[in-house]
């Protein structure tokens, strides 16, 4: 039975918070381009928090680029970055890995934006939450109000123009970013890059699944079915029922409910009930809809153009949509190959092409 549950929650540590407390690997380095036209200021947000011994703080860690021509009589447009699922630096690093989301700010800076990137929980100069905080009650709720905090912040730099604030999320990113436009009508704009246009229940299955393309089509079955039963246990807020693939294999469930689950359940809970096609249906101002067309985390078909189908059905009137021919999920060329992570740790830069697209989507949108 054991080889039963080799591939069981493949996918949960690509999907999973980075929320071990041990301190972060060695991180590749970001400093200010010679030709920038702007400045970076680190700065420090404050994320208050209500809890059973009353409200508690901590401090969200960030870069602030501002551009260095003359500020406008009202200010500088200004974009916030919420980067996907996993910790990830300001400036888009996951120990040895560089997602690249420094190409993209230093562009946007560069053709005129305040620009605003953290550190996630955990990772570079921002704790895991409060003091006294249980990693595993960390759910999406939590970092949904780390990112509304961040919005907060943006709007009350003087620098900024208030009535033309863009959100950029990217992967989970581009599902927060649209909630805080549902739940900010002043926010401008926004731009989803390879955000989820499903529940991240149908993501989570599709990714472990496909994680189990080459076993057996008995073991493939049996995996699945124990995936579900953890998957709507979580969302039902219940415990599995651990002898789904009979009594010999209860005691391999229960470890890996205990091991693989449980770190993430409160994560799991708060997405799993969430009614994706409501939050876009809900929002009003402009969207960029943007996904690579060899992305295998999430799907240009079921998850892009679902985005742009239920934005359209709803309250948005000015939605674009751009696929983007051999691009991954990080918006990075493959080369003509098939994308697999392990193409994430190679030298590889995001695509100029995108770039130039959302900075003049940007540009276009700020007037």
């Amino acid at each position: 039975m054991t080889r039963l549950l080799t591939a069981l929650l493949a996918v949960a540590a690509l999907a999973t918070l980075a929320l071990a407390q041990d301190a972060p690997p060695e991180l590749p380095s970001w400093s200010l381009p010679e030709n920038a036209k702007f400045t970076a200021e680190d700065v420090s947000i404050t994320r208050k928090v209500k809890t059973d011994d009353g409200e508690k703080e901590f401090k969200i860690a960030g870069t602030l680029r501002v551009p260095t021509g003359k500020k406008p009589l009202y200010g500088f447009p200004a974009l916030l970055f919420i980067s996907g699922s996993g910790a990830e630096t300001r400036h888009g690093f996951q120990g040895k890995l560089d997602i690249g989301s420094w190409e993209v700010h230093d562009a946007i800076a560069n053709a005129g934006f305040v620009v605003l990137s953290v550190d996630d929980r955990g990772i570079g100069d921002t704790p895991l939450g409060e003091e006294g905080i249980d990693p595993s009650s960390i759910g999406y709720d939590e970092l949904v109000g780390d990112a509304q905090a961040t919005l907060d912040y943006l709007l009350k730099r003087a620098e900024v123009d208030k009535s033309k604030v863009f959100i950029m999320g990217h992967s989970e990113g581009g599902l927060t970013a649209p909630i805080l436009a549902r739940d900010n009508p002043t926010v401008a704009g926004v731009i989803c890059m390879a955000g989820m246009g499903r529940n991240m229940y149908d993501i989570t299955l599709d990714q472990t699944e496909a994680a189990m393309a080459k076993l057996p089509e008995l073991v493939r079955k049996m995996n699945m079915k124990a995936q579900r039963e953890f998957q709507d246990a979580v969302k039902e807020g219940r415990e599995p029922d651990y002898n789904i693939l009979g009594k010999e294999a209860a005691a391999n469930l229960k470890q890996a409910w205990k091991t693989k689950v449980l770190p993430l359940k409160a994560w799991w809970h708060d997405h799993f009930n969430l009614d994706v096609p409501a939050i876009h249906a809900a929002v009003k101002c402009p969207v960029f809809v943007a996904n690579g067309k060899s992305d295998f985390q999430v799907s240009p078909d079921k998850d892009a153009k679902q985005i742009v189908k239920d934005l359209m059905e709803g309250e948005c009137e000015d939605v674009t949509l751009k696929l983007y021919d051999d691009l991954d999920h990080l918006f990075k060329p493959c080369n003509g190959r098939e994308s697999e992570m392990k193409m994430y740790f190679e030298d590889r830069r995001v695509s100029a092409d995108y770039i130039k697209d959302v900075t003049e989507w940007l540009t276009k949108h700020a007037k």
